[in-house]
């Protein structure tokens, strides 16, 4: 009986140390919640797109961004002030330098600058910007006169939620 309550007490133990070894990782939004930033509402649930299944969400370039080391991308849809529907995309990168050649792929035509992460641009409905290993685009379906600053708005609070420049 003694020999049967070690090995039960050892099993448990060991249990409890892999358990213990095991990382718990807690997930974050980079996306704000409604609200968070004035105007706007989140009016869908985060969609993922890990890198092998990205196709389903960008068919036809995201072969473009696979090469440039893309571990997933997040994507949240919003609505501003019950008028202008957008959506809110994260492109989770392997390093810094993908997020960059991303960025740098992209037109600028009809853009200007716009002091967000480490470089950003802003045209009537579309504001792109790259932070360490992270891209993001959003894209406003409408233009309003208040839509360029309303989706600068809302990168800003994406930027906050971004933390540091490591992938997680």
């Amino acid at each position: 009986m003694k020999s049967v309550c070690i090995a039960i007490v050892a099993v448990i133990a060991g249990l409890s140390a892999g358990c213990a070894s095991r990382q718990i990782t807690k997930t974050v939004s980079f996306f704000p919640e409604s609200n968070e930033v004035s105007g706007w509402v989140r009016a869908a649930d985060t969609r993922t797109f890990p890198a092998d299944r990205l196709w389903e969400y960008i068919d036809g370039d995201a072969d473009k961004y696979i090469q440039a080391g893309v571990i997933q991308t997040l994507t949240t849809d919003y609505r501003y002030q019950d008028k202008v529907d957008a959506v809110a995309d994260v492109y989770v990168m392997k390093a810094g330098e993908g997020a960059k050649a991303i960025f740098d792929a992209e037109s600028s035509v009809g853009s200007e600058p716009v002091s967000i992460g480490e470089a950003g641009r802003m045209s009537k409905t579309t504001v792109t910007f790259r932070k360490g290993p992270y891209f993001v685009r959003l894209i406003a379906y409408e233009e309003a006169p208040e839509i360029g600053s309303a989706l600068t708005a809302l990168a800003r609070g994406i930027e906050k939620r971004l933390g540091g420049t490591s992938a997680p």
